[in-house]
């Protein structure tokens, strides 16, 4: 085994030097390294030098170059890994769905040559293939182009042609189309002598550029299932009508006299999660957080447990959902709808106004929501301005609308506290945009804005993120080896640093040590930059050094330090409260259930007495913190914070509380050592020596209450794990593809002027702009933008200026600079020569009209368009000549990319808002259309947590 430090990756070089985070001399392995050539070229050496230059280190076995690699990196932040591939161990899925269109060799040759790095020679593979096609290899063959660029072309193979569809084999050969026919196909074999794999296609799955197509494409690329459930999972399923077996009444909570109501998207339907809130005497309060009991219904080892397993997750599109469990119970059994009894998962605490808990109760409970409010409701009712005739919402089981205004309120004002701990506490916010649509009633995109998170959506989220806090701590605690734990790893260094740069650059310094530190930067970085766009692209930049969070099994990570969810700055997370529609959740529950019949057995104090003290006559509502990044508010959160997990000895030892409480101290005294005090450190071992007088009575009764749940091995839950963290990305690739996709429907129709703010300049081809208003990236290119420019590179002031430029001289045989046929004093035959004409006279036309095309011409796709373009904001044209610097504004015009093999609307494709003769009609009607039509909201629902 080898690994390699030559890989250039200079970056943030200078920036890193700069900050003198580089190694120096002997520590540097590239300087060594040098070194060693130097003085085997003075000893004429061959076999030294060339053990010298070579890329490649001898290790010997797979520990040695992890640690090999592990120093490289902490030595050098500034390069990258790379490495060779020397054998597929477990072949991916992906090769039984790549999604892409079918065209002859020599077009799919052309755009791997024309993808290959801009001014550089092709990659080794597409060389090996147009060596190839120029033999004769390919004759009779057929190619696949993946709609992912980085996904290989497949060889469709004499004999796997003959059995395609006529028309897809017309279709392969065709030059003049709009639109080619996606196909999923798989790899059959990949030869070693071979450059490219052997593909045969499984299905089709329709004409590009089409929605319904668009989608099949994207649940097929990412393997996420569409079909319907077999008819084994609904066996699965309770008979209806159904009603509640008295046995499992008898051994569950009864809350159906409590006022408990869910607040969620307006078009949910699978409503995961309910609050309730009652005051007590003394000023405190009872704090209800009620989850559905799909467990109670997905019953371990079973065919609708196994199809819930594999699909992982619920996926949510801009028009459809497609569900993890049957709608029977995702939408019915399960969801907790107002006015029907429903199967819950309580967790309860007594709190005070300031979120601290005294007292917390959790077990199985049986509910009757009083109400389905939406966030606008419950935004319109802290802001005082609520309206409930305005609303079509039906209370039930007796509830009033003062009863359920004074209940959000009340759970807004403890909310408040909550948030405000937890960022004074370190925890980091990162809000990107997303988009919401509005659809016209044939399910197409008329309209975009981004969907904005309110206090209500902050109400709902921290007492989630509370009860994930608390549930993790409790299953740690009970199955330290079998816990289903969800952690955060701290971000990119080197993207960290270009962040650090980015923000001097607008004179604000940054600290990024912690994610305490980082938030604590982007409050000051909001307060000193008042233009909301470069916030926006201040919080992209800090989002992209974050990994993504994972699902993990304790016994993978021995090390409880490594447990740690850096976003969240908590010590242990875990996934309870959406078990409709993530898997993972389920587990939980039975983690969780299987954790209070652990300390039932240990006869630990379970706090019954909490769910039925009686309520107060007359209660105050809690006042609400000051905002959470005020310093005032952070002093107070801090110290509200300090007594956010009381003591075990303040409530009951077998609570979720007093685990939380063992499991975090113990840990922070591993992470404070000597330094933390007397006191802290009696009360932490006396903890620690109590826990191991009853560790081995505990191991032997969880080991037992493991296999009575029918909980997995450690092994099975480690893979249960493994493949949540796919489904998810998965999910999470197919919704933001389906709002990519949409997006660039809507602009194809409709390309609209906006501002964009440039993040990245480095040079006179191209930059980088943020689209605030779409909320996504885009590198624009100069010889790109339809009108011909010319850029001016300051390397001293890292500034472009963009001028005026000349008509590019390459045209095609037969046509003038400005488009017009003329003369070819070559041809003889006049008819050929018209002929000839006319179809290079179409394909220039078609080249000017594509956005990505280097002869689009901006003053002609703007004339063609049907409704010209969309300005509503009358934003003006820029004025050339121009200067451009990272955060400068800039005005756009904002259309479509349509990749010029497969035709498929493929990203958005700004253009510099520019003077180009006859200025093309600028027409508002298609918005007003959009206000006036008949249009429902998208589907699309955005998570509460913030690390999804």
């Amino acid at each position: 085994m080898q690994t390699s430090p030559h890989s250039p990756w200079n970056v943030c070089h200078l920036q890193l030097a700069e900050l003198g985070l580089l190694p120096e001399g002997e520590a540097d392995p590239l300087l060594v390294a040098e070194k060693l050539s130097q003085l085997a070229i003075a000893a004429n050496d061959a076999d030294k030098l060339a053990a010298a230059q070579s890329p490649w280190h001898a290790v010997g076995n797979p520990a040695a170059a992890l640690e090999h690699l592990g120093d490289l990196l902490r030595t050098r932040p500034d390069m990258r890994v790379t490495g060779r591939i020397v054998s597929i161990l477990e072949p991916s899925l992906r090769r039984d769905a790549i999604v892409g269109v079918i065209v002859d060799p020599a077009t799919a040759l052309a755009a791997a040559a024309a993808a290959s790095s801009s001014g550089s020679s092709p990659s080794p593979p597409a060389a090996a293939a147009a060596a190839a096609l120029a033999s004769g290899v390919y004759h009779g063959c057929l190619f696949l182009v993946p709609l992912d660029p980085r996904l290989p072309q497949g060889v469709l193979t004499p004999a796997v042609v003959a059995e395609l569809p006529e028309a897809l084999r017309d279709e392969a050969f065709a030059v003049d189309v709009t639109s080619r026919t996606f196909v999923a196909c798989r790899i059959t074999d990949w030869p070693a002598s071979s450059p490219l794999p052997l593909v045969e296609v499984r299905q089709s799955l329709g004409p590009s550029g089409d929605i319904d197509a668009g989608t099949a494409a994207l649940l097929t690329a990412e393997g996420v299932k569409d079909q319907d459930f077999p008819l084994e999972v609904y066996a699965c399923l309770p008979k209806v009508p159904w009603s509640m077996p008295p046995a499992e009444v008898a051994t569950r909570a009864d809350f159906t006299s409590w006022r408990i109501f869910s607040i969620d998207p307006i078009t949910a339907r699978d409503l995961d999660d309910a609050l309730s809130i009652q005051p007590l005497p003394g000023g405190r309060w009872r704090m209800g957080v009620h989850i559905a009991d799909v467990a109670a219904f997905v019953k371990p080892n079973t065919p609708l447990d196994d199809e819930a397993q594999i699909r992982g997750t619920s996926v949510y599109l801009v028009q459809k959902v497609i569900p993890m469990l049957p709608r029977l119970l995702c939408e019915q059994l399960c969801s907790l709808q107002p006015g029907d009894l429903r199967f819950a998962f309580s967790i309860v605490w007594e709190m005070g106004h300031d979120g601290h808990i005294y007292k917390e109760w959790a077990g199985r409970s049986i509910i009757n929501s009083c109400a389905k409010l939406a966030y606008p409701m419950v935004q319109q009712i802290i802001e005082g301005c609520f309206d409930p005739n305005r609303w079509q919402t039906q209370l039930y089981n007796g509830a009033t609308w003062e009863q359920v205004i004074f209940d959000s309120l009340a759970l807004h004002g403890i909310a408040s506290h909550l948030r405000a701990a937890r960022f004074a506490n370190g925890s980091l916010r990162l809000n990107n945009t997303k988009l919401h649509f509005a659809l016209d009633t044939g399910g197409n995109p008329v309209s975009a804005s981004p969907y904005v998170q309110s206090e209500a959506n902050h109400l709902v989220e921290e007492f989630m993120l509370l009860a994930n806090m608390r549930v993790a701590a409790k299953i740690a605690w009970a199955f330290p080896k079998h816990a289903l734990l969800r952690r955060h790893p701290p971000p990119s260094d080197r993207k960290l640093a270009e962040f650090k740069a980015a923000a001097e650059a607008l004179g604000v310094s940054v600290d990024v040590s912690t994610a305490a530190a980082l938030q604590r930067s982007l409050t000051a970085l909001s307060k000193a930059c008042r233009d909301q766009a470069t916030q926006e692209v201040m919080t992209l930049l800090a989002t992209k050094p974050m990994l993504l969070a994972q699902y993990f099994c304790t016994n993978e990570a021995p090390d409880p330090a490594t447990w740690r969810h850096y976003a969240l700055a908590t010590d242990l997370y875990t996934h309870f409260t959406s078990p409709i529609r993530r898997y993972p959740d389920v587990i939980v529950h039975r983690l969780l259930q299987a954790a209070l019949d652990l300390s039932k057995q240990l006869q630990e104090p379970d706090n019954a007495d909490l769910v039925t003290a009686p309520m107060a006559e007359h209660a105050e509502l809690p006042a609400s913190a000051p905002p959470a990044d005020t310093a005032t508010a952070a002093t107070t959160a801090a110290a509200n914070a300090s007594d956010a997990v009381p003591d075990a000895s303040s409530s009951s030892a077998g609570s979720l509380a007093a685990e939380a409480a063992a499991s975090q101290r113990l840990d922070a005294k591993a992470r404070s050592g000597p330094s933390s005090s007397t006191a802290d450190s009696d009360t932490l071992w006396e903890q620690a020596e109590a826990d191991d007088a009853v560790a081995a009575p505990r191991e032997a009764a969880s080991e037992a209450l493991l296999k009575q749940h029918q909980l997995p091995d450690v092994i099975t839950m480690a893979k249960i794990a493994k493949h949540s963290n796919e489904t998810k990305l998965s999910a999470r690739m197919v919704s933001d593809g389906s709002l990519r996709l949409y997006l660039c429907i809507m602009l194809k129709q409709a390309p609209k002027v906006s501002w964009a703010v440039v993040t990245s300049v480095g040079g006179d081809k191209f930059f980088t702009v943020y689209l605030p208003e779409f909320g996504c990236e885009a590198r624009m290119y100069l010889n790109l933008m339809g009108v011909p420019l010319a850029g001016s590179w300051d390397g001293t002031s890292q500034t472009l200026t963009i001028s005026t430029g000349h008509l590019a001289a390459q045209q095609p045989a037969g046509f003038a600079a400005n488009g017009d046929v003329v003369d070819n004093p070559m041809t003889t035959d006049a008819e050929q020569q018209l002929t000839q004409q006319q179809e290079e006279q179409q394909q220039v036309q078609r080249q000017e009209m594509l956005l990505n095309s280097p002869k689009f011409n901006l003053k002609i796709w703007l004339e063609c368009l049907p409704n010209g373009v969309l300005n509503p904001s009358h934003i003006p044209c820029a004025e050339l000549p121009s200067q451009v610097q990272q955060f400068s504004r800039i005005p756009v015009v904002v259309g479509t990319y349509l990749n010029k093999i497969t035709c498929h609307p493929e990203d958005v494709s700004p253009k510099l808002w520019v003077p180009c003769g006859a200025q093309a009609q600028q027409v508002e009607t298609i918005a007003n259309q959009a206000a006036t039509a008949q249009m429902h909201p998208s589907v699309m629902a955005y998570e509460n947590l913030i690390e999804d």
